[in-house]
């Protein structure tokens, strides 16, 4: 008998990167996976250096490629190193987190 393979939502991409560092602050983080996610279930803590959480806004999926979610960044971030750490559900329902840093001003 074989059973059907499953994957898990793996990241593909971000935007702010792993170890970028920008000179501006970003306005949106956005995270790429395998497949698609479901926004209701996924999202991210932001923390600064001191590991403070810094206020985003709700997760959503891009209406055109559920494989992408968008966090807002409703405030520009200070100089300094931020810390992602995100979870997402995929559609098929498997649990994933992870997380990267990125730098802004440095």
């Amino acid at each position: 008998m074989t059973l059907p393979a499953s994957a898990h939502p793996l990241l593909k991409s971000a935007n702010p990167a792993a170890n970028d560092q920008s000179a501006g602050s970003p306005t949106q983080i956005e995270l790429n996976f395998s497949e698609g996610v479901i926004a209701k279930f996924s999202g991210l803590e932001l923390k600064d250096e001191q590991g403070k959480t810094v206020a985003t806004g709700a997760a959503t999926t891009d209406p055109k490629d559920k494989k992408r979610l968008i966090v807002p960044v409703p405030a520009p971030l200070a100089q300094g190193r931020y810390t992602v750490n995100w979870h997402v559900v995929s559609e098929d329902t498997h649990r994933v987190q992870g997380q990267y840093t990125f730098s802004v001003g440095r």
